[in-house]
C-alpha cells in the first residue's frame, strides 16, 4: 500500500497560475493604492470574504472606508472583476500531473479558500481539473476558512482517508503548517517539479 494515496491542491497559486502581475498597477491606476495598501487591506479582511461573510465588492469597500475614502459608484465591483479575473489563469502542468496522479490511483482532492462569488470564474478556470477531482471543500460553501483545523478535517472525510495518507500542496506556508499540525503531509507549491520531488521523498 501506498504510504501517500491522496493529493490535495490548493486553487490559487497551485491549480491557477500566480496572480496576474498585472492587478496592482490596474488597482493603483485605478484609485491610487499601493500594492501595499490593497495587501494590508486583504490581510484585515479578505478571510471574512473567503467565508462568504462579505462580498468581494465589499471587501473593497471596506479597504477604501480603512483610508477614509469613498469609491465612486460601480468602482467596487471593477475592482473584484479585475481581482477575480487576475486569479483565473490555468496551471497546465498542474492538471497534466493530476491525470497522471488519478491514472496511478491517487485519490484527488481540492481544498480551496474562495468565497461563493468566485465560483463562476472557478469553473471556467478549472471545471476540467473539478471534473477529474474526488473531492473538494470550498471555503465559501463552508463558512470556514485555511487554516482553521476543522476545514482539514472535513477534507479528509470526503477524501475517505486518514489525514497520514494525505498530502497537501499550497502556497502559502502557513495553510501548509496548519495541515501538518493536523496530521497531514504537506509541502508549499513552487512548481510541479518540487511538487512531485515532495511525493517521491514520502513513497
Amino acid at each position: 500500500m501506498k504510504r501517500i494515496e491522496g493529493i490535495v491542491f490548493d486553487f490559487g497559486g497551485v491549480i491557477s497560475q500566480a496572480q496576474d502581475a498585472r492587478f496592482f498597477p490596474e488597482v493603483e491606476r485605478l484609485t491610487g493604492w499601493s500594492r501595499e495598501t490593497v495587501l494590508a487591506g486583504w490581510a484585515r479582511h479578505r478571510r471574512r470574504m473567503d467565508a462568504d461573510d462579505i462580498s468581494i465588492a465589499e471587501l473593497y469597500r471596506l479597504i477604501a472606508a480603512d483610508l477614509g475614502q469613498t469609491l465612486a459608484p460601480g468602482l467596487a465591483e471593477r475592482l473584484g472583476k479585475i481581482d477575480f479575473d487576475s486569479w483565473s489563469a490555468p496551471n497546465p502542468e498542474t492538471f497534466a500531473w493530476a491525470r497522471e496522479l488519478k491514472a496511478a490511483g491517487y485519490r484527488i482532492g481540492i481544498l480551496t479558500n474562495m468565497p461563493t462569488d468566485f465560483l463562476p470564474w472557478f469553473d471556467r478556470c478549472a471545471a476540467g481539473f473539478r471534473a477529474l477531482a474526488d473531492a473538494e471543500v470550498v471555503s465559501g460553501q463552508e463558512r470556514m476558512v485555511k487554516p482553521n483545523p476543522a476545514i482539514y478535517a472535513l477534507m479528509a472525510g470526503r477524501m475517505a482517508l486518514p489525514p497520514a495518507a494525505l498530502l497537501f500542496f499550497d502556497d502559502t506556508q502557513a495553510n501548509v503548517d496548519a495541515a501538518r499540525a493536523c496530521g497531514w503531509n504537506a509541502a508549499r507549491f513552487t512548481t510541479v517539479a518540487q511538487a512531485k520531488a515532495d511525493l517521491e521523498a514520502l513513497r
